[in-house]
């Protein structure tokens, strides 16, 4: 591990119901005009028509109540700039780099765009980026002794870079640096090792091409929120030109607190 300074430096059908007003209206538009003497002392004669609306009316009622209840169980497929877009515009985020050898977290990080903070927290040391006291506060977790250091402009603007757009979760940092012939897809009828509630799992798959010629297949896998849009995990597969399979390399685990929350974390940090 480099010093804490550069540890983190360069991270980042339309169906009309016609009311009863009309229903006289509807069936006397298709009968031609009759002349009928009247008889006196004889009410007029009168069509019974409800037996005939009736069938239609509830036809119609049914038809109109199954198109709701499909358009309400039929769920838009997301979109990778969705995910992007949904990022964008959290408030606050917390999200756990695992390390897949050891199986334990790496780095646990939070960002609160509302109260201009940054923390990232390893097995070593807590650092706490406080952008409106222009400050950099570093904990060692094997002391608990605290440094604080004055933040330059310039130091200020990387931090904030960190904190913007899909704030380092997505595989590319703007939607239109994903290559053309990148593929976004919803996995279905895979054995999935890993159930996240209420999610929906998709994988961006892309190649990079290497200076020796040799390819490499990438692969980021998101358990996306069905309603927010919002990935709660996150995988980083690749595999090169001659594996078979994809090995995985990294784990993100992600949850969006409260400024609550976030204020709570920082505080059981000892800032």
């Amino acid at each position: 591990m480099g010093s804490s300074n550069d540890l983190y430096e360069d991270w980042p059908i339309e169906v009309k119901v016609f009311d009863k007003s009309d229903e006289t209206e509807i069936i006397e538009a298709g009968v031609p005009d009759i002349a009928v003497a009247p008889k006196p002392k004889q009410k007029p004669a009168t069509w019974n028509i409800r037996p005939f609306i009736k069938p239609v009316t509830a036809a119609a009622a049914v038809l109109l109540i199954a198109i709701f209840l499909l358009k309400g169980t039929v769920a838009k497929a997301v979109d990778f700039s969705d995910v992007y877009n949904a990022l964008a515009r959290i408030k606050n985020v917390c999200f756990t780099i695992l390390d897949v050898e050891k199986a334990k977290p790496a780095q646990k990080i939070w960002v609160s765009r509302p109260l201009n903070l940054k923390m990232v927290k390893t097995e070593a040391e807590c650092v706490l980026w406080e952008l409106k006291g222009k400050s950099r506060k570093s904990k060692d977790l094997s002391t608990g002794s605290i440094t604080t250091a004055k933040l330059g402009n310039d130091a200020i603007m990387r931090v904030e870079e960190t904190m913007e757009g899909a704030l380092g979760l997505l595989p590319f940092d703007d939607v239109s640096k994903v290559p053309p012939d990148a593929k976004w897809q919803k996995v279905a009828g895979e054995d999935l090792e890993t159930t996240v509630p209420d999610t929906e799992v998709y994988d961006l798959m892309w190649t990079e091409k290497q200076p020796d010629g040799f390819i490499v297949y990438r692969k980021w896998r998101g358990y996306i929120d069905i309603e927010t849009k919002l990935p709660k995990r996150m995988e980083w597969w690749w595999k090169q030109t001659k594996q078979a399979e994809y090995e995985l390399l990294g784990v993100t685990q992600v949850a969006y607190p409260t400024n609550v929350d976030v204020r709570a974390a920082v505080e059981g940090a000892g800032f």
